[in-house]
């Protein structure tokens, strides 16, 4: 994929019931990002692709957020992405979260029900807000572009974030316990 300009980027399975890209498109547009000529990326595949490109148009972002399908490496796209979003109703383990911290790319993740609170230190490593508001999902989008000191910190502090979820920490932590 062919990428120009600053982006940030949602991936992942594109199910509404589950993603609630509803919130993400709502909040995208009440920021600032495209006024700061910042798109939003969404790459993934499901069941409501067509909802979410109905949702595009309805919104009237055609010109700011791109949808792509599956692909099978989305690491390259993460790591140059400005950060990654998550705004789920709820979730299993968030693994696209730790894919982008261990990739030092920052993360913008709604407090939804299992996950991102474990991984998510909020103005450490990411930015952690209030689920089903898009106002303060917007702020957060605004908070990463504008307070750069804030940013760069977070940036920063990404990667050793996730650390004890590398598979060496796992591994180690499951020979303990079998010990």
């Amino acid at each position: 994929i062919e990428v120009e300009g600053e982006y940030i980027l949602c991936y992942g399975r594109i199910e509404e019931s589950v993603k609630n890209f509803t919130l993400l498109l709502q909040a995208y547009k009440i920021s600032s990002l495209s006024n700061s000529n910042i798109k939003l990326y969404i790459i993934g595949d499901g069941k409501d692709v067509d909802f979410l490109n109905f949702k595009i148009r309805e919104l009237e972002l055609e010109n700011y957020v791109i949808h792509k399908s599956y692909i099978k490496n989305p690491f390259p796209f993460v790591k140059k992405a400005r950060f990654t979003t998550l705004t789920s109703r709820h979730e299993g383990f968030p693994m696209v979260l730790i894919e982008s911290l261990s990739l030092g790319t920052p993360v913008v993740s709604v407090n939804c029900k299992s996950g991102p609170k474990e991984i998510i230190e909020h103005e450490h490593n990411g930015l952690l807000v209030v689920n089903n508001s898009p106002t303060e999902l917007a702020n957060a989008f605004d908070t990463f572009i504008k307070n750069k000191p804030l940013y760069e910190f977070c940036k920063k502090n990404a990667v050793e974030s996730v650390g004890q979820f590398s598979m060496d920490n796992i591994s180690k932590a499951w020979k303990k316990l079998l010990d």
